[in-house]
């Protein structure tokens, strides 16, 4: 899209600029109130002076593919123009490969749409970068025209949200009948339009009362109508530039309305349909190129308190090339489908002292994959993973050697167990016992062993093992919110989670992740408590303190809550609240880990019980032990903190794998690579995977750049 930006020279007006200025007991699932992985991304988004809005964008040639199997909260910025959708692994069921882009009812800064109603409402929209349909280049200076001889495809992979089976199996909130899925494509026509006008920031010298015009300094003709009286140097935003471009008319070319998973799932026997669409109308093939996902989503017309996100649709694998036909629908690729998670039994992580004390009862017998072959031939393939500790050091390695994997359709996902079911390591080596944390990192690596595979982006699955100060059933991220209520609307009602502490340690604070639904309707104080083991359930209260939820955007998931009196304990004890007069606490629930028989009710004042747990998932707290923290009242991140990251193989050969445990911002980080002397031999963007084949054997240093705050890290590695 060509933007022509106008600028007229300032004028001497009555204002001066302002700089720096900025204007019965039971358990129910809810939906979530917003994306708080999309909240903190837009946060650091922001530290980082990003903008939604660019004055020129770039085309990009054909092919375009995008399985959302890379790194990152938002959609890749080299293909997609906005930042709506979540980049995910939570919330797609059985996709094509590892990752999808969720399409819902929050924004991008992870909040419900301030237009959001109960009637259908325009929300996410995925917009693609303009793409260069006019021809294809076959070498820098030479192109070949491109037209609807030339057999374009688009084609893409779509699967209503919501999941399968019962309500606490379900992975997001399914679209109704009246909300929908549209995918539009646009044309230029040669009229010029306004899109929008740039603001700037001014302050009048004078009193300026309500109905009075204020001038922009920037053009005569542009003004506003004050509709509130403004103080001498108050900031006033005015209209400063405008920015114009060619005239972009969008048409509809598909449309699906929302259902149930199962429903679709009966309708055209799969969990993901791919849709093939031929672009044959000459008015698309431009130099300016463009298509959008737009979603529709309505709020449920409930309770304020479970009015929350919704109408979920997932996309994958999108895919715009020539040289296709309809039948088109195989891809040269092997992938991984799922991540396998974490090496523990029951938890998801714990504190490092607690699992080398009980080491071989905490850690799981071996890992399940989802691995498949999208191609329409038999393929060889190999599958191994391999466990690194902080210092990039290999602690653990298996290797599932070759295996013949069949398509994906009509035979399902790999079922030799070497692949599909891998062991623990048999030379699994515990970093030292006497650390406080040890932070671990899982890569499980899936691949076509004749190289053929079109993508090698789905092949690699990590997992950050963390054995920090907490006890989690949870991964982070939550599928849905959890309430439990009173019968009779008057008495207490509470939830607890079981924890088992293998030493005596000293209890500091609790997590508590809060789903702050819409309008945060669920605010209130309550009651943390702890009790003791009474034959598997809570028994005596042992402690309680009120505590208030604090809804604010400055929270990122779990709000921490310290205990005004730490206190020693050693084996089971149960955690969680207890609240009063159906002052309902919406809980953040994980739908992807299973705290079934670890956690509990209260009903009425009165008993516990554990018939209302769900036969999966988990309510999102988490106990917090160890050395006495400094704190204050609300966690935040630190300015000097450090990235953290790993490297493999290290030994390295012609490929260097760089994994790190925050994927917010990974895109905006500098790599530079130095040989033994200090000379710098590479210098990148962050690259998941870099090619090291040119740099000859040696020692090298690799220093990874923070862009937030300039922090470094630096990891030594072998080239050999």
């Amino acid at each position: 899209m060509h933007l022509f930006l106008r600028r007229i020279s300032l004028l001497g007006l009555s204002f001066v600029l302002c700089f720096g200025m900025q204007i019965k007991a039971q358990g129910i699932l809810t939906g979530l109130g917003g994306n708080d992985v999309v909240k903190m991304a837009a946060k650091k988004a922001k530290k980082m002076h990003k903008s939604d809005t660019l004055l020129l964008y770039e085309p990009i040639w054909l092919p375009l593919t995008d399985d959302f199997s890379a790194a990152g909260v938002y959609p890749d910025t080299a293909l997609w123009l906005n930042r709506q959708g979540f980049v995910n692994q939570s919330f797609c069921y059985n996709p094509p490969t590892i990752g999808c882009l969720t399409l819902d009812a929050v924004d991008s800064k992870g909040k419900i749409y301030e237009h959001a109603s109960v009637s259908p409402f325009g929300a996410d929209t995925l917009l693609s970068r303009p793409i260069r349909m006019d021809s294809i280049p076959i070498s820098p200076s030479v192109l070949i025209p491109l037209s609807p001889a030339d057999s374009v495809y688009f084609s893409f992979y779509y699967q209503p949200g919501g999941g399968l089976g019962a309500a606490w199996e379900a992975l997001g909130n399914s679209p109704e009948t009246d909300d929908s899925l549209v995918l539009e494509f646009a044309y230029q026509t040669p009229n010029i339009v306004l899109l929008y006008y740039i603001y700037d920031t001014v302050c009048p010298l004078d009193t300026v009362q309500i109905g009075d015009t204020i001038f922009s300094p920037c053009d005569s003709g542009l003004f506003i109508i004050a509709q509130q009286i403004y103080a001498p140097f108050d900031s006033v935003a005015v209209p400063c530039d405008s920015v114009c471009a060619m005239e972009t008319i969008w048409e509809t070319v598909w449309a699906t309305q929302g259902m149930k998973l199962k429903q679709f799932f009966d309708t055209y026997n799969t969990y993901f349909r791919q849709i093939m669409i031929p672009i044959t109308d000459p008015k698309y093939f431009n130099s300016h190129f463009q298509f959008r996902f737009r979603n529709y989503a309505s709020l449920d017309d409930s309770y304020a308190e479970y009015q929350s996100n919704c109408d979920f649709w997932n996309l994958d694998y999108i895919r715009l090339s020539n040289n296709r036909t309809c039948n088109d629908t195989a891809i040269n690729d092997l992938a991984i489908v799922d991540n396998p998670g974490s090496i523990l039994e029951k938890y998801t992580f714990m504190p490092w002292q607690h699992f080398v004390n009980n080491s071989s009862s905490e850690i799981k017998s071996g890992f399940e994959l989802k691995l498949t072959n999208l191609f329409n031939q038999t393929k060889n393939s190999m599958y191994q993973y391999i466990i690194y500790d902080d210092d990039s050091n290999t602690v653990g390695t298996y290797n599932g050697g070759n295996q013949n994997i069949d398509p994906f359709v009509p035979n399902g996902y790999q079922t030799a167990s070497v692949h599909a079911q891998p062991p623990m390591p048999a030379n699994l080596t515990l970093p030292s016992a006497t650390k406080d944390s040890v932070l671990l990192t899982i890569a499980h690596i899936f691949r076509d062993q004749g190289n053929s595979d079109v993508n090698s982006q789905n092949d690699t699955a990590f997992y950050w093992q963390k054995f920090y100060n907490y006890f989690a059933y949870d991964d982070g991220t939550p599928e849905a919110g959890y309430v439990v209520i009173s019968t009779d609307g008057k008495r207490t009602t509470g939830l607890a989670l079981t924890f088992q502490l293998n030493k005596a340690d000293t209890i500091q604070a609790v997590d508590i992740y809060f789903n702050n639904v819409y309008n945060n309707a669920t605010e209130h104080e309550f009651d943390l408590c702890f009790w003791n083991d009474e034959g598997g359930k809570p028994g005596q209260l042992i402690y309680k303190q009120t505590v208030n939820q604090i809804v604010t955007d400055e929270i990122y998931g779990f709000q921490r809550f310290y205990l005004d009196t730490p206190f020693v304990h050693s084996g089971t004890i149960f955690t969680g609240y207890q609240t009063y007069k159906n002052k309902f606490l919406n809980i953040g629930f994980d739908q992807n880990n299973s705290a079934a028989g670890y956690y509990f009710v209260q009903k009425n004042g009165g008993t516990w019980l554990d018939d209302y747990n769900f036969s999966n998932g988990t309510p999102m707290i988490r106990l917090v032990v160890g050395k006495t923290i400094e704190h204050t009242d609300i966690q935040v991140v630190k300015d000097n903190e450090k990235p953290d990251f790993v490297l493999y193989p290290n030994p390295a050969n012609d490929r260097l794998y760089i994994t790190t445990t925050d994927q917010c911002d990974v895109n905006n980080w500098k790599i530079s690579i130095y040989n033994i002397t200090g000379q710098t031999v590479l210098e990148s963007d962050y690259e998941q995977q870099i090619s090291v084949s040119h740099l000859s054997s040696g020692f090298y240093i690799l220093k990874l750049t923070y862009p937030q705050n300039g922090q470094s890290v630096f990891k030594k590695f072998v080239i050999q």
